[in-house]
């Protein structure tokens, strides 16, 4: 018998001002009928925010240099319940350099024991 996943979605705004911390939130929800447990790898959860220019070169990974520890968090879910999980992005790569104005793409990605979920891409435009 499969184990149903959640549904993911990415919540942020859509623009933000060159500069200004961005709060990035990934949402699980069980849409199945039947309440839901989740095994998801460390404490706090191990969700990943991969932010990329257009074109698919990734400039910041959530956990790119964090090490995410092996103990396994159990949530559960009813049925339409949901969980949030959120990042402050300070709008910096990975090497800790502001980035440019201009469009980014960002997704999120949700380690489970099946493997890994994925959001659908979102853009943020960032103005000057």
């Amino acid at each position: 018998m499969q184990t149903a996943l959640p549904t993911v979605q990415l919540l942020l705004p859509s623009e933000a001002r060159l500069g200004d911390t961005v709060a990035i939130t990934l949402r699980i929800r069980n849409d199945d009928r039947r309440p839901m447990k989740l095994e998801l790898p460390g404490r706090p959860v191990a969700f990943d925010v991969v932010i990329s220019r257009p074109g698919g070169g990734e400039i910041w990974r959530r956990l790119r240099r964090g090490l995410t520890p092996s103990i396994l968090m159990l949530v559960s879910l009813a049925p339409g319940e949901a969980r949030d999980f959120t990042v402050q992005w300070p709008q910096v790569d990975d090497g800790g350099l502001p980035v440019a104005a201009g469009r980014y793409t960002i997704r999120g990605v949700l380690p489970v024991s099946a493997g890994e979920v994925t959001t659908a891409e979102h853009e943020l435009v960032i103005a000057p």
